[in-house]
């Protein structure tokens, strides 16, 4: 079974006051008492494991009845061993050290063991940082954000702030982090499953407002990589990805089971590069998700990769010849039997396509509005239900999760139930050569209000100090 499935199994039974007994992959044990512990249960909840061969297609199941008087144990001598529930804020460690630097490099080695770390070097989250940190948010520091899941560790303010200050953030940051949080712990994000999955999904956080270009949000060359300029959506990203760990049990191999493990320093944080929007073009906020133009927001859904695609001509086109080749040549990358634009199909996402500002332009020159180029992109993706069958597609959607897209099925099949679907961002450097597709396992895409702290002001301008002037 899988970890979502085992939890809530669990959970139904327990209501009823019915004991339970797991079974599960030997793989799967620590995502097995993530998902355990997220719904409410103990972790140490009785399980017995077998191998993965007994879970392949046509395996023999027989080594159960073989293990029956462990399931009759676990579902009559079983008795939890804890006996406190509850909000507990742990006490702060006391790392010994020489010096300063020792100490620092003493924290970094205790958390690599314990399992706390990235692999990366981390900033100690002393008291004095993660109060500097706080700055960003005029929440209280134990204002409860809400469970991670799958393990269900409770994010506060003070958590997030933890989290981004061990990242080297700044508390500018945290605002666009705690939103963030939020948009990812939104019931429709079903975040339980793509923490836990064996694909490789990552969160990506598409920034809207001035707040995102201010505290130095990359909108443009390289904005899902490192970049000195910007550095706020590494640390943002890292941040964030410490809390689906540390809080959310996200460890890879044992709380999560991606097998590649995707953009898992840092996700992808950036800004929608609004100054080289064409006139008539809204920001993606408020273009489908209802915010007003200029206010700051947060729009979140989890993709499970990243793609490059040439979409420029060779010179000898013409301007109409290479646009129309391009939003062809865009749609055959986005046409694919991809099992994971499923679970977004009705409400969700395929993902999200990012297009430079120059091409924005020269789209809008030709007469192509944002609803027109969605429109024409989702047309031109549409999926032949021979090539849904011959992939093996045809047997995810017969499954009883997805029996409204077979009740519908149209040939061709598009990737999503509406065009509006499509996130469409301008975004990137200032080149023509390029698009870029981030495809998703998106039930839902949640957008949040970026809250700024009262001395706003106050924290861009210690940037300045530290940081000198902004690159743009």
């Amino acid at each position: 079974m899988c970890a979502t499935a085992c939890g809530r199994t669990a959970a139904r039974l327990e209501a009823q006051g019915i004991p339970t007994v797991i079974l599960t992959r030997e793989d799967f044990v620590g995502v097995v008492k993530n998902a355990v512990a997220g719904m409410g249960f103990d972790a140490d909840i009785p399980m017995v494991t077998f191998p993965i061969g007994m879970f392949l297609v046509g395996s023999d199941i027989a080594p159960i009845e073989r293990r029956v008087e462990e399931f009759i144990a676990g579902l009559t001598r079983w008795r939890p061993r804890i006996a406190r529930r509850g909000l507990v804020r742990p006490a702060p460690l006391d790392v010994q050290g020489r010096d300063e630097r020792d100490a620092a490099a003493e924290f970094n080695r205790m958390f690599l063991r314990k399992r706390w770390g990235d692999g990366l070097p981390l900033v100690p989250p002393t008291e004095e940082t993660v109060a500097w940190i706080l700055q960003g948010s005029d929440r209280p520091a134990q204002d409860v954000i809400g469970p991670f899941m799958p393990r269900g560790g409770i994010v506060t303010v003070e958590t997030a702030a933890v989290a981004l200050a061990m990242a080297g953030g700044r508390p500018e940051y945290l605002p666009v982090l705690l939103a963030a949080v939020e948009a990812i712990l939104d019931p429709a994000m079903q975040h339980d499953k793509w923490q836990a999955t064996s694909g490789s999904t990552y969160p990506v956080v598409i920034v809207n407002g001035a707040a995102g270009r201010r505290m130095r949000l990359n909108s443009g060359f390289g904005l899902v990589g490192p970049d000195p300029a910007h550095p706020a959506g590494a640390s943002i990203g890292r941040g964030l990805r410490l809390l689906q760990q540390n809080a959310g049990g996200a460890l890879p191999g044992s709380g999560t089971m991606a097998l590649f493990g995707g953009m898992r320093y840092t996700n992808a944080v950036f800004a929608e590069d609004e100054a080289a929007l064409p006139e008539g073009w809204l920001p993606n906020h408020a273009d489908t998700r209802g915010f007003a133009p200029g206010s700051d927001a947060v729009t979140v859904y989890p993709a499970t990769g990243a793609l490059n695609i040439v979409r420029r001509g060779t010179g000898k086109e013409t301007e109409e010849e290479e646009a129309l080749g391009s939003l062809y040549r865009i749609a055959g990358f986005l046409r694919t039997p991809n099992v994971h634009y499923l679970g977004g199909y009705e409400e969700g996402t395929p993902g999200a396509l990012l297009i430079p500002g120059v091409v924005a332009r020269q789209l809008a020159a030709l007469g192509w509005s944002k609803a027109k180029l969605r429109a024409f992109l989702w047309e031109h993706s549409r999926i032949p239900l021979a090539e849904i069958r011959r992939t093996g597609l045809m047997r995810w959607i017969e499954l009883e999760a997805n029996e409204s897209i077979a009740r519908a099925l149209q040939d061709p099949l598009p990737i999503c139930r509406r065009p509006e679907q499509l996130i469409l961002a301008v975004a990137g450097g200032g080149h023509p050569t390029h698009a870029y597709w981030l495809p998703a396992m998106a039930a839902a895409v949640v957008s949040r209000p970026v809250a700024l702290p009262r001395c706003w002001e106050e924290l861009l301008a210690r940037a300045r100090e530290d940081l000198g002037a902004p690159a743009d």
